[in-house]
């Protein structure tokens, strides 16, 4: 009798994200997520996955390393100020009194709003905080910077490349420039097959970005991965949607759970998470 071994996760994901994708073939595309949503189901993804405090530990370390003086952070993406406000109350503590600049760009009202809220929170006399409601493209900034950085935020640009020289050019001589992103890896391998495209222009995943750099010559002083996991095995469904960034059809969610259980290897809790990396990209203005 001949026995027939169970295929390893890899190959069941892969089998089933090829039939994701061939039921997509030609297909209209799925509903992208509605602003007015849009911040609820990011908040609550982000309490299912350990990536936002891997990523306040990495760029509070970046911080700590720029010295105890002035400090002034374009934060382009901002969106709640949920991340902003944890960093800049860490700089308060570690170097009380010291004066910190955070300039937020964020194109939805309703994320600004939230960004001023939580900033004015800290009631910290030492931060002075505003938020330029627009895209990147869009906004008009008559300052310099030390740091400027981009959060998951590189996905609605038009072009790397130039969203990448303008940020540099608003640093000043050694501010460094960081772009969190990430790659095209189980869970947005997902994104890369549901997600509607972008206006004007695909989705961008950490190779683009990297490639971006290298295309318009700025050389990279530091690419890292951030290794995050999420827990998305029986989450609902707007969170599901959030995760694959479309609204997913009733005879969709079935085969993206299916998925999402192939990719899941097992936490430090024993349960079983999906792989939720981010890279890191540092540059330096010089």
């Amino acid at each position: 009798m001949t026995s027939l071994a169970t295929p390893p996760p890899t190959e069941i994901a892969a089998d089933l994200l090829d039939d994701l994708r061939t039921a997509r073939r030609g297909a209209v595309a799925l509903p992208a997520l509605e602003p007015a949503t849009y911040a609820r189901d990011h908040a609550a993804f982000e309490l299912l996955s350990d990536q936002r405090g891997l990523i306040a530990g990495h760029l509070a370390g970046r911080l700590a390393g720029m010295g105890d003086g002035p400090l002034s952070i374009l934060s382009v993406g901002c969106g709640d100020g949920s991340l902003d406000a944890r960093l800049a109350a860490g700089l308060v503590a570690a170097a009380p009194g010291r004066p910190v600049r955070y300039v937020g760009v964020e194109p939805w009202e309703g994320s600004a709003a939230l960004f001023v809220e939580r900033m004015s929170s800290l009631d910290a006399p030492e931060v002075s905080a505003e938020v330029h409601v627009a895209a990147f493209a869009d906004v008009s900034l008559d300052e310099m910077f030390d740091v400027v950085v981009f959060v998951h935020s590189m996905y609605y640009v038009a072009d790397v490349g130039t969203a990448l020289r303008a940020a540099l050019a608003l640093l000043r001589p050694g501010g460094e420039l960081w772009v969190l992103n990430a790659p095209k890896a189980a869970l947005n391998a997902l994104v890369d097959v549901l997600a509607p495209p972008q206006e004007n222009h695909r989705q961008w995943f950490s190779a683009d970005v990297g490639e971006a750099f290298a295309d318009v010559g700025i050389i990279l002083e530091e690419a890292v991965t951030l290794d995050a996991l999420v827990d998305l095995l029986a989450t609902t469904d707007e969170v599901l949607d959030f995760a694959v960034q479309a609204r997913l059809t009733p005879e969709l969610r079935d085969p993206v759970r299916a998925y999402l259980r192939a990719v899941a290897v097992p936490a430090r809790d024993g349960s079983s998470r999906v792989p939720h990396p981010v890279d890191v990209f540092r540059a330096i203005r010089h």
